[in-house]
This record gives C-alpha cells, structure tokens and sequence, in this order.
C-alpha cells in the first residue's frame, strides 16, 4: 500500500513539474548510450545519403530536450555536445525521427546515466543554431574542417591530399605535398608530409619528392630531406614547425635541379591568430518567392499567346492567336485551314456512322449540319454533322473558320485552362510597397574564418662539390630576414558543398607569394577544385653565393628569372585537381 502511495504521489509531482515548465532537459552521461545512438544515427545517413553532412562523432555527448504538450512528451531536439573544442552540433531531427524505435525510445527512457545540463546549453538548446558567442560569431569548426580535417572515412586528391580516418573517432592518417600555408605550393616543392593527425594537431615525417622535371610554369623549385614537423590549429590560434636542415647530408646529383644553386627551406614555422564569422545572403521570402512564381507563371502565359495555338471555346475547338482582351470580351485571330477547305470545295468521300459512303463536294455549312452537292448528279442535301463518322467529325472541326479574320468571344465562354492562361499573360505582376525589406531576406550562407599571423622560413643556398657527396652550404636567411607576415581567408558553404580560399605570404627576406583556391561537389563523392599560386616579379631571394669572403650574389627566384631587359619574371602557377571522398 505504501508502495502505492509513493507512486501515485511521485506521479502527482512530475505531473505538476511537466506543466510548470515547457521543455524537459538533460545529457546523455553513459558513454555506451551515446556511442551506440551516434553510430545508429551515423549508419541512417549513410543509408539516405546524407553522411557528408555530418560532423557528430561517436565520442561526443547528447544533450535530450522533450517538448511537453499537455498530456503528453515527444523528442524536440537533440544536440551534440564536443567537450574536446567546446561546440554544438545538431542532429537532423527529420533523420532522427526515421531512426530505429527501439533506439528513440531507449534515448527518451532516461533509463541510463544522466545529468543536468547547464546555462550554456540551454543556450545552445534554445537558439538551436551554431552560434559560438552573444556577437552571433559562428563556431570555426566547419571552416576549420574544410581545410584541416575530413567529414569522410578516406578522402583522396591528385593535388597529392590523402586522408585516412577512423569511422568513429579523432584519429587519421594525412597526407600532404608542399607546405601551402607557407605559401610554398605543392609544385614549387614536391616534399611529402606523412604523419598522424586528429582535428586539432598533426605530426608528421617530411619526405623529399622530385625536382629533376619540376612544372615547366616554374622558376627554381625547392630541394628538400628528409625532416619531421608539427602543427594544430584552435578556435583562435594556430601555428606549425617543420624542420629539416641538410647540412652535410649527400645528394645525387642526377637526383637534383641544379649543382650549383640548391634552395633548402632548412627550418619553418607559423603563429597566427584566427576567428570565424557567419556569411550572410539574400534570399527570396515566402513572399518574394510568390511574386517570383507570379512572374514565371506569366513569361510562361505570354509565350504561349505570342503563337498560333488550340483555344477550347463553348466546348468546340478553334486554333488561332490571341490578340487582346478587354472588358472581358476576347480577340482571337483565327487560323483558316487552307488545306481542308481546299478539300471540301473539292470535294471527297464522306463516311457515316452507319458506314454508307457518298461523294460530294461540301456547299453549305452550319453548326449542326452541311450541305452537301453529290458528285454523280449534282443533287444537293443536307446532312446532320452527328451521323457522320469520328473521323469527318475531325475534318469538318477543320472548318470552322467562317471568312472573318477575327472573332470576339467573351472570356467567360473559354476553358478554365484558357481563362488562366489569358489571366496569367494579360495581368499585372505588383509587388507591395516596402517590397525591397519584404521580398527578400537575410539568410545564413556559409562560415569565414580569418587567419592573420607571423611565419619564419629559413631558405638555405648550397652547392655540390664535385670531390665528393658533401653539399656545401654559401649561405642561410636567418634572423629578422627569415620572419614574414601571413594572412588567409578561408570560407565554406554551410552544405559544405563549396569551398574556397585567398592566401598572402610575405618575407622580409624577399619572397612573396598570393595563392587563390576553390573547390566544388560536381556529383555525389566527387569534387573537383584548382589551386592557383602566383610568385610575382619582385619575389626573390637574394644569397652570396660563397662562403669564404669575397663572393658575389645569387638571386633566388621561385617563377621566372627575368630576361635580359629585366621583364618576364615571375609565375602563375594553375593547378586543378580532382577528390573523390568515400
């Protein structure tokens, strides 16, 4: 009895809770229920196609809101919750409610470890959108993601970009050619970064690639060896360090460009600072989209009077052109079928539905009857168009243009497509005063993150000597020389559909470089991009080119040296690509 009481009791209390407030909220603390309900969600995108979209991993935490509606509580929203960066990310509700049952209701049983959410993600729960701060700055992670991290379980370019990452979790294998945000291309320096990465830090080997055939829209490229580096990237800061200083390693000289000049970025780093805002654009409203519809519903309408077409008028049908309306009256240029009436005068063979057949010439013709002159003795007589054959009851519609070029029927008399289609061309398109605010409105686009910082590039000169392996090092930018200013605008398509980004490199060494990248989905998991670094004239370095004393200058250029007059130097490297994501 006592046990009873408690329930009754207990059910009271949550009764009254459930009215005194509108939503019900908490996070998911079990571990094994929220990576059992993401991998479930994840397999259900998949199957709809939608895995792309996804960013929600199985390691992060669901925070549940239940919506109460009188007698009754149904799943609202629920939210994914990253401890590691501190972000919110949505579930694709209209997704969820097409999951498993079973799953939904273990989720809303609360029959498992959990604990009370806090004003943060109430926040987040209330606003249920990406916004990072009360100033509306947009979380950087989607931004971040399109250029550091991948949303796909392997991910593979011929701009020689590889990614291998776990299904669930923050562990990958990267690939990676040239050190890009440095400002040196993929083609300028064909070095290979291979290391291991989640979506924060990255540590890598650095291979040396190939610069016996470098692209032929190149100046000098860049030798490399084999070195290591690191690099991470936050919400606000970001930097890496690679190293990988030659001195007194060997080279093969059929294996390098030049003997005599071999550039070595021996050392490099970057420190920058970045944030992410929302991009916005304007779109057609509810309204803006009517007045649109209006609009193509009319240029179709004017289209289709603008020539000759079939009219259905008091149920007879007539071919001609519009020419205008007014006071509901309708004036239709009507086409005479000179090749029927040609016949009918003539004269030819004419079936009734009791299949007797006579041939005559036509003389007369009503609504409902013709006259007819017989060929074989001239006899004239009338004949009810209703007793004729299927087929001459097409060919007399034929004639039903009675010598007058126009004719002026009364709007009321066509069909309901007709009226709509002489409405539609005729009326009026008016928007409302005010329309410039009510037409179109101001939506969510995309993410832009800004980067702005200080790089260090330590370019080495040295030459092969000829006695024996040893490469012999003429000089090193170092100091305030190597130290640069950096400085990138990266955006993406909230569909993450397209990206695309703007980068300035620039040393006090001499060395400049402004590269420009897009990248687009053109059919399913197949994207296709191009990268385009432009080395300008005034972008070199100048080295002595000895060690001991006395030595002249070597001038460095990663496009073209200049010619004799001092002109032509400098390159526009274009590189497209293709990347296909599984």
């Amino acid at each position: 009895m006592i046990n009873i009481l408690k329930k009754i009791l207990a059910g009271i209390a949550l009764t009254r809770v459930l009215f005194a407030q509108e939503s019900i909220f908490w996070e998911i603390a079990d571990p094994g229920v929220n990576s059992e309900f993401i991998e479930s969600y994840i397999n259900r995108l998949i199957e709809v196609d939608k895995f792309e979209e996804n960013s929600i991993q199985a390691s992060f935490s669901i925070i549940v809101q239940m919506e109460v509606e009188q007698n009754s509580i149904r799943l609202k929203k629920l939210k994914a919750k990253d401890y590691q960066m501190g972000q919110y990310i949505s579930f694709d509700m209209d997704e969820v409610e097409n999951m498993d049952p079973v799953k939904l209701n273990l989720l809303m049983s609360r029959e498992y470890k959990w604990k009370d959410v806090n004003r943060r993600d109430l926040s987040e729960l209330e606003e249920f959108s990406t916004v990072d701060n009360v100033f509306k700055e947009r979380s950087f992670k989607d931004a971040r993601d399109a250029f550091w991290w991948s949303n796909s379980q392997i991910s593979v370019s011929t701009a020689g970009r590889g990614f291998i990452r776990q299904k669930s979790g923050s562990l990958a294998f990267r690939m990676e050619m040239g050190l890009m945000d440095l400002g040196i291309s993929r083609e300028l320096s064909e070095n290979f970064l291979l290391g291991i990465s989640n979506d924060i830090v990255s540590t890598y080997l650095i291979i040396p690639g190939n610069t016996k055939t470098p692209t032929k829209h190149l100046g000098h490229p860049l030798e490399g060896n084999l070195g290591f580096g690191f690099k991470f990237d936050t919400h606000k800061l970001g930097g890496q360090i690679n190293y990988m200083d030659i001195d007194g390693n060997e080279y093969v000289p059929g294996d390098i460009f030049s003997r005599k000049h071999l550039i070595i970025p021996s050392s490099s780093g970057l420190l920058y600072w970045s944030n992410t805002f929302q991009i916005n654009r304007k779109v057609d409203s509810k309204y803006g989209e009517k007045i649109k519809d209006q609009k193509k519903e009319k240029a179709r309408a004017e289209k289709l009077i603008s020539k000759s077409k079939k009219w259905m008028i008091e149920g007879q049908e007539y071919n001609g052109m519009f020419q205008s309306v007014e006071d509901d009256k309708v004036v239709i240029v009507v086409d005479k079928d000179e090749k029927a009436h040609k016949v009918a005068e003539k004269g030819k063979e004419w079936t009734t539905i009791s299949g007797s057949v006579v041939k005559a010439k036509l003389v007369e013709r009503s609504k409902k009857s013709l006259k007819l002159k017989r060929s074989d003795d001239g006899r004239i007589f009338p004949l009810d168009i209703k007793k004729l054959s299927d087929e001459d009851k097409v060919f007399v519609s034929r004639l039903k243009w009675d010598g007058v070029k126009t004719m002026t029927v009364p709007l009321a008399s066509f069909s309901s497509e007709d009226q709509k289609i002489i409405g539609a061309a005729t009326g009026v398109v008016r928007a409302r005063k005010g329309k410039g605010r009510e037409l179109k409105q101001v939506k969510p686009y995309g993410s832009m993150r800004l980067k702005a910082g200080l790089s260090l590039t330590q370019f080495l000169h040295g030459k092969k000597m000829t006695e024996n392996e040893q490469l012999l090092i003429t000089d090193r930018i170092s100091g305030t020389e190597a130290l640069g200013v950096y400085a990138k605008v990266e955006g993406v398509t909230d569909d993450k559909k397209s990206k695309a980004y703007v980068q300035f490199n620039v040393s006090a060494s001499g060395f400049k470089a402004y590269s420009l990248g897009v990248e687009t989905n053109a059919y399913k998991m197949v994207n296709v991009g191009m990268d385009m670094t432009l080395y300008p004239s005034n972008s070199f370095v100048e080295f002595r080119d000895g060690r001991d004393g006395a030595s002249q200058s070597w001038f460095w250029y990663p496009g073209f040296r200049p010619d004799e007059n001092g002109e032509n130097a400098g390159t526009l490297i274009i590189s497209p690509y293709i990347a296909i994501n599984f």
